[in-house]
């Protein structure tokens, strides 16, 4: 019989003094015989969806990351009710492995300044550090999971790297948002909020989306997900 327990540093703000908890992530097992039992150690998984705090940015292409975190809260019944590290956070587990759903407050530029402090204070190895983000070299709702990459022209991934001592071998969910068309402006673009056929295609990937995470968190990058690359890159192709 599985009995996962683990608790997290966290910091509620009530009336009272927050409580301080030292964390604490592990799922214990039991062998064939009650007397005989053994722990195993789940690691925790940081997933980071990036993006810009407040109304104003809801719903824009920027933003894509924190709705993906949306999803992932609502179909595994995570609560975002936790400030820690200037981030809003979330504590649960997809089945039986630990997760902490992160949206920094920090604004898309300094993103990193939560992402490195909570993967140090929860000691989150490099791969079990996923980011969501929006991706303008992906067509529109078009998405790619991979084990590590570069920051391209992101800068919240370009903060995110910065935070973690310039290393890249962390995996990333990217979200399709498309290019900007004709000479827009990019800053525009991605403050703008999608079309009906674009916001469609969006929410039908993020739920595509939350699905290949749960495969990563459950299975790491295995066929499954190496099967997903493939479907999302001619998705929109006819034959």
């Amino acid at each position: 019989m599985l009995c996962p327990t683990y608790t997290p540093t966290i910091y509620h703000f009530h009336t009272q003094k927050p409580v301080f908890r030292k964390p604490r992530f592990r799922v214990c097992s039991s062998t064939s015989t009650e007397n005989d039992r053994f722990k195993v150690e789940y690691t925790p998984w940081l997933i980071v969806g990036l993006g810009n705090p407040g109304n104003k940015y809801h719903g824009t292409r920027h933003n894509v990351g924190f709705e993906m975190i949306d999803v992932l809260a609502r179909k595994e019944g995570v609560l975002m009710n936790t400030i820690q590290s200037k981030a809003l956070i979330g504590i649960g587990a997809i089945e039986d492995v630990p997760i902490l759903l992160v949206k920094p407050q920090t604004y898309m530029n300094f993103s990193g300044e939560s992402v490195g402090s909570l993967a140090s204070h929860y000691r989150v190895p490099l791969r079990h550090i996923l980011m969501l983000y929006d991706e303008m070299a992906l067509p529109n709702g078009v998405l790619r999971l991979q084990p590590k990459g570069g920051q391209g022209y992101h800068n919240g991934v370009k903060s995110v790297m910065g935070h973690l001592d310039g290393r890249r071998n962390f995996p990333r969910l990217s979200i399709g948002i498309g290019k900007p068309p004709g000479n827009m402006d990019m800053k525009a673009f991605l403050l703008q909020k999608f079309s009906p056929l674009e916001r469609k295609q969006i929410d039908e990937a993020l739920e595509q989306g939350s699905e290949a995470v749960k495969t990563l968190v459950l299975n790491g990058f295995n066929q499954g997900i190496s099967r997903f690359n493939l479907v999302q890159k001619y998705k929109f192709h006819n034959v």
